[in-house]
């Protein structure tokens, strides 16, 4: 990784004021993601970062209206992220196979703090989104945040890879549903083998859940209607 500096273009619909063009607001953006880490969604609040960050409660709200909206910035910011280093990964590989399992890679692997975003550490965004991603969708507001377009990088990040499956097999009918499978997968295996291990088998290893989830993912399309 280079040390230039990694800009994230999110929708502005994300934010009232965005965060990455003031230190207050970068500043918000890291001790938020790293209280997240440390207490929960549940547990959460602007007044608890505002003391953190030695600012007003108002001042958080001039940046995001709510901790959801602010844990959808971070959710949307995972994926973006994310995209960048598929893209990036795979830019010069022309069998669609081998993109797949470099993919697959990277969407499962435990990552490492990427210091092109000084005011983001990704390997506790990973932590977070593990735990709390699935409260972005899980509520009662889902069908209204999702045409607000609240889920739209994560959905760019799924079509992008459904695509390569297709090329490797065009008549597969279930692209999407077996990327986000082996997305969610990857956060749900890795926390049961480290809480619950009898749900699992032994997958919180990376090298175990990397075969596992490549092995679902050929098998599933390679055998289709066999």
């Amino acid at each position: 990784m280079t040390s230039s500096i990694l800009h994230i273009k999110l929708e502005e619909n994300l934010f009232l004021k965005d965060p990455t063009i003031s230190k207050l607001g970068k500043l918000i953006l890291s001790e938020g993601l790293l209280l997240l880490n440390e207490i929960g969604l549940e547990e959460f609040t602007f007044k608890k970062l505002a003391s953190r960050v030695n600012t007003t409660e108002s001042s958080i709200y001039r940046y995001f209206e709510s901790k959801h909206q602010f844990l959808f910035y971070l959710f949307n910011f995972y994926w973006a992220w994310m995209e960048i280093g598929i893209v990036l990964s795979t830019n010069n590989i022309e069998s669609p196979k081998k993109r797949l399992s470099i993919i697959i890679k990277h969407l499962t692997s435990v990552v490492e703090n990427d210091v092109r975003t000084p005011y983001i550490d990704e390997a506790i965004l990973q932590k977070v989104i593990a735990m709390e991603s699935s409260k972005t969708f899980l509520t009662k507001k889902v069908d209204d945040e999702n045409k607000i377009g609240y889920f739209l990088q994560y959905k760019k990040l799924v079509s992008a890879v459904s695509k390569v499956i297709k090329e490797i097999s065009p008549d597969y009918p279930y692209p999407n549903a077996l990327v986000t499978t082996i997305i969610e997968s990857s956060f749900h295996q890795r926390f049961f083998g480290l809480h619950l291990p009898r749900l699992t088998n032994d997958l919180h290893d990376e090298n175990n859940l990397n075969d596992f989830l490549t092995n679902l993912c050929f098998n599933t399309i390679e055998n289709y209607g066999k």
